[in-house]
């Protein structure tokens, strides 16, 4: 069940850039690198600069140094206003020392606003100018280095530089409101009544849930209530269509006791980048018992400026999002990236709303983390394995007789059901291999975590398909191939379903799954697979009882379709079968119902 599910999810989460930092890294400043932390200790490097004030036009240089000649391979240089709007990019930069070592980022769609390495040869410094034309206030510069791959030294941060008080003093475009704490908790009781909802898990209620979102319209502007049970941050983005990219993103994420609301846009390659949150107000978070809550209005039509995918130069282009129409909403959460409030990729799948939402509405919405094609592929694969592969070796390895030599269209009756067992057992499995690869457009899984129940998924396919060849090209009753024919067939059945077993447990080992569904899966299948072992202890004894205690031996175990039985029929007092046979479907019907309550309500 869900081969290759999480191919989209997994996608390694950015490579290293020995040619410099990439634009969309222009508000983090923290290089993506798979499985890389910040250093706590950053007193190793130092930020100088020639003077602790500056006038207009007047270049200030800048020296990132080492206190014990430690040497390292990348950096990132920016200015910044200290206060009023942080994210504002101020002045330009020259390069001097080192002019092989460094080049320009076009932040902001401002050229030379930040500086970067452009290869990974090792320095122990560099220099640089910097120069505005216009009193912007006090101004910080933000550093960031790299020693290696592993290694990197985030928040490095100058004194601050003041305004020699010369010129008049140009303001922020725009001032960026600042993060209060939460002033009451969310209510999720008017969810419903005065404001609309999207809840997960589907059987919540609002405290209760794993995560969930609250909206309502205010005149222009649209209010949003944000809650996950998460340790790093909660996203909430907006998209056209059910697949990520292309998406607008408000994340609430967490860094030590506080919590910091962020602007962002998803883009096609499958990474957020950060940006400008220069229309959000409101804005109100904190974390409260291992659920990060914020608060924030955003307008009901909104622009933003984005970098182009893969543009080098920086060139970015204006996307509007209206609220005016509707959107499916996406819920994602998961770790920063330590010592930052940079967010990580997110290692379960997200929530997506089932429908898209109109934001003017006071319902209740639903959400799923599984698409529609993997819910199909893991319905259609529990419904296979879980329910007619065990029916048609129950059928075939106890109930021969069961049925007392009656035909239909002159043949058994057991091997009816035997043989519509196998075959739905085939084209469920079959089908849910369609299902998968159609949704991951024939892409093999690059998670370790999937790769177990990858193989083992593919594995089973072939059983079950070498299986209903065996059946097609199965020699007659008296031919010599006729009992290795049937010892193989009834190993490769079992060992198909021992296999598949192993599949599903597996898929419940996927990163990607939340705690919550690992274990209620896990769960499931323990039952399942020790309730299964019981029932065949039980039919196994109640064969041998009454075949040698009540009636004598069978001789009919044999895939021999004419051939009447050679038991007499059990007497009155001969405990029946059937009942055996009715628990058994029962235990099926409850086992199915069980495994697709994942598909239902996660």
């Amino acid at each position: 069940m869900l081969q290759l599910i999480v191919f989209l999810l997994v996608l390694p989460e950015v490579s290293s850039y020995p040619n410099g930092a990439p634009v969309a890294s222009c508000f983090t400043m923290m290089p993506k690198h798979s499985g890389t932390q910040s250093q706590l200790d950053r007193s190793f490097f130092q930020v100088t600069t020639s003077s602790n004030s500056y006038t207009p036009g007047q270049k200030i240089r800048v020296n990132v140094t080492t206190n014990n000649a430690m040497e390292f391979k990348g950096i990132q240089i920016r200015a910044r206003r200290a206060d009023l709007n942080s994210e504002e990019f101020i002045g330009t930069f020259d390069i001097l020392g080192n002019t092989n070592k460094l080049t320009y980022v076009r932040c902001q769609d401002m050229p030379q606003s930040m500086v970067t390495h452009s290869n990974n040869s090792t320095v122990s410094y560099v220099l640089v100018d910097w120069s505005v034309n216009q009193n912007v206030g006090p101004i910080v510069f933000d550093v960031t280095v790299v020693k290696s791959y592993l290694y990197i030294y985030f928040g490095i941060k100058s004194a601050v530089i003041n305004p020699a008080g010369t010129g008049p003093f140009v303001q922020p475009v725009v001032h960026a409101s600042s993060v209060s704490p939460l002033v009451s908790p969310i209510d999720w009781g008017l969810c419903g009544k005065s404001k609309g909802c999207l809840l997960y898990p589907r059987y919540c209620t609002g405290g209760d849930c794993k995560a969930g979102v609250s909206f309502y319209v205010n005149g222009s502007t649209v209010n949003f209530e944000l809650m996950a049970k998460a340790d790093g941050y909660v996203s909430l983005g907006f998209s056209d269509d059910m697949i990520m990219g292309n998406d607008q993103t408000i994340s609430c994420a967490t860094l030590f006791d506080r919590v910091s609301i962020q602007h962002g846009f998803n883009h096609l390659q499958k990474y957020n980048s950060r940006e400008l949150k220069n229309n959000l107000t409101l804005l109100e978070a904190a974390k409260i018992n291992g659920r990060i809550c914020c608060r924030f209005s955003r307008p009901v039509t909104m622009a933003m400026d984005v970098a182009v995918d893969e543009s080098e130069d920086g060139a970015t282009k204006k996307l509007t999002f209206n609220l005016n129409n509707k959107h499916y909403l996406f819920i994602a959460w998961g770790k920063v990236y330590t010592l930052t409030d940079v967010l990580g990729y997110h290692t379960e799948m997200p929530v997506i709303s089932e429908t898209e939402i109109n934001f003017y509405d006071v319902t209740i919405y639903r959400g799923s983390v599984m698409p529609n094609l993997i819910r199909a592929h893991a319905s259609l694969m529990a419904t296979a394995w879980m329910g007619f592969a065990g029916l048609a070796i129950v059928i075939a390895r106890f109930y021969k007789d069961g049925f007392q030599d009656k035909k239909f269209c002159g043949i058994k009756i057991w091997f009816h059901l035997h043989r519509i067992s196998a075959f739905m057992t085939f084209a469920l499995t079959v089908a849910g291999l369609v299902t998968v690869l159609v949704k991951l457009d024939g892409q093999i899984t690059q998670n370790e975590s999937a790769y177990n129940h990858m193989c083992l998924g593919f594995t089973v396919v072939a059983l079950v398909c070498a299986q209903v060849l065996a059946g097609l090209l199965r020699p007659g009753p008296h031919q010599k191939l006729r009992p290795f024919f049937n010892f193989f067939h009834r190993f490769l059945g079992f060992t198909a379903l021992v296999i598949s077993a192993a599949t599903i447990i597996y898929a419940y080992k996927i990163s990607n799954f939340s705690y919550e569904m690992q274990t209620f899966g896990e769960k499931t299948m323990a039952v399942w697979a020790g309730a299964f072992t019981c029932l065949l202890i039980l039919l196994t004894g109640y064969r041998y009882f009454a075949a040698k205690v009540i009636v004598g031996r069978s001789n009919s175990d044999e895939y021999n379709l004419d051939k009447m039985s050679n038991s007499p029929e059990p007497d009155e007092s001969s405990p029946p079968s059937h009942i055996l046979l009715a628990v058994f479907i029962a235990f099926i019907l409850s086992s199915l119902t069980a495994a697709l309550v994942m598909t239902i309500f996660f």
